[in-house]
């Protein structure tokens, strides 16, 4: 009995090394094929990396450009909000002479015509005419600046061609 199942062992042993033999081929070209589907993937993936490191790159260069001119644009501000309200002394002293200048001509077109004649010319009503009037001449019988209400601003005079009676002092 003992030989029975060694012959039988012996028996099992050769078929097994049999199929191993039989194998073998198979066992080689499915290593050879997971060999070439990992070149594959690796080969599939690299582009893969590359994109998402150029997109990386974009993104911190555009992050870097966006706080760079977040920053020039506050400097600007800033510029703009410290230089834009004030006046050099130069532009002071213009804006005061053009200031008197023009309320010399309001006063001196007033000695010639009504204050319904300069309220179309300054674009207000002939109340807010008389007021500017009233204004003007205070304003240069006072020394000093000569500062005009916010609704006397100038609107272009109209062309030569329009009936309007002006004289000249």
């Amino acid at each position: 009995m003992r030989e029975n199942l060694r012959r039988e062992r012996e028996r099992v042993l050769a078929r097994q090394a049999e199929l191993e033999s039989l194998a073998a081929p198979i066992n080689d070209a499915a290593a050879k094929l997971a060999k070439l589907d990992a070149v594959l993937e690796s080969r599939a993936a690299t582009p893969q990396r590359k994109i998402e490191r150029l997109e990386k790159a974009r993104d911190r260069r555009i992050a870097k450009i966006q706080q760079e001119y977040a920053a020039k644009i506050e400097a600007v501000q800033a510029e703009a909000a410290s230089a834009g309200t004030h006046l050099t002394p130069e532009e002071q002293e213009q804006e005061s002479s053009l200031l008197r200048e023009y309320a010399s001509a309001i006063v001196e077109f007033s000695a010639n015509a009504s204050p319904a004649e300069l309220a179309p010319l300054l674009g207000v009503s002939t109340r807010e005419a008389k007021k500017i009037i009233e204004q003007a001449k205070d304003d240069l019988a006072a020394p000093g600046t000569v500062a005009l209400p916010p609704t006397a601003t100038p609107v272009p005079s109209p062309g030569p061609d329009d009936n309007q009676p002006v004289t000249a002092a």
